[in-house]
């Protein structure tokens, strides 16, 4: 029996947190129904969307910000909208929540068969080679099967996510850069010939190189063990704070940004980075 190591007894005291989930289920439910919320039943998916997306980046906010407290709120959020999207498929008859938890369950046992099965797997490299190859195994019964292990890869992700993602499915079937200084020495590779782009004058060339060197720079994250979109937000947040700090200070010296000399320029933002 697959889950004999793992028999969930756990889970089985629990019971108040499903009672709790069933009641935020029976909510949405009610906000549906025809007495329910005008705005609610007037939800469409593509509508919903939107709102999908937007929770996601304030949970990972709370995340960057290390604030638990909100991170609560965010995360009960982002269940509300998983939880519209499959009340509308209820209503249409294609699946009920319920269905999502048990798919979710068995991908999740399916896919560590080295915690409920009998294969091991004592590093993370190999636990990700079996995930990959477990996945493909998967496709084969699907009706619409994927030609390619990076044809899985949703094409609304944020590019230096899908870069990142990209470097990861090929590294699972051996298909890298042989260490950190290999990845290093494409980044120098791609700079120079992003200059010999940018001397040429032509836009398509410099696009081109240009792209080349931020695919490069997304997977030189993984050799850093940084993800390249927390990377990046994180570092547009402390520019725009830094930013906001030499505006305070224009405003209370009745100065015009646009009058900054270079040097005052330099001068305030020095400042504003301590």
């Amino acid at each position: 029996m697959l889950l004999v190591r793992h028999p969930f007894s756990i889970y089985r005291r629990m019971s108040k947190t499903g009672e709790k989930f069933e009641k935020l289920a029976e909510i949405m439910a009610i906000l549906r129904g025809p007495n329910g919320c005008p705005w609610d039943k007037e939800q469409t998916y593509k509508d919903i969307n939107p709102c999908l997306l937007e929770e996601t980046h304030e949970v990972l906010e709370a995340v960057d910000r290390n604030d638990f407290t909100d991170l609560q709120e965010e995360l009960g959020d982002l269940l509300v909208q998983i939880l519209f999207l499959s009340q509308l498929a209820r209503e249409e008859n294609r699946f009920n929540v319920g269905d999502v938890v048990q798919k979710a369950s068995e991908k999740l046992v399916r896919r560590h068969p080295h915690v409920f099965g009998d294969q091991k797997a004592d590093t993370s490299h190999e636990v990700l080679i079996n995930w990959e190859k477990i996945k493909q195994e998967e496709n084969k019964h699907k009706e619409k099967k994927r030609d390619s292990i990076l044809s899985g890869l949703p094409k609304s992700s944020p590019s230096l996510l899908t870069a990142f993602r990209i470097g990861e499915k090929t590294h699972r079937v051996g298909f890298d850069w042989p260490d950190f200084e290999g990845i290093l020495k494409k980044v120098d590779e791609e700079l120079k010939e992003l200059r010999e782009a940018i001397a040429s004058k032509k836009e398509a060339e410099i696009e081109h190189e240009f792209g080349d060197l931020l695919f490069t720079l997304a997977n030189l994250g993984r050799f850093l063990k940084s993800d390249p979109e927390t990377a990046l937000r994180k570092a547009s947040e402390r520019f725009t704070n830094r930013f906001k700090k030499i505006e305070k200070k224009a405003r209370e010296e009745n100065r015009k940004l646009q009058n900054l000399s270079a040097k005052e320029w330099d001068q305030w933002w020095e400042k504003a980075k301590r």
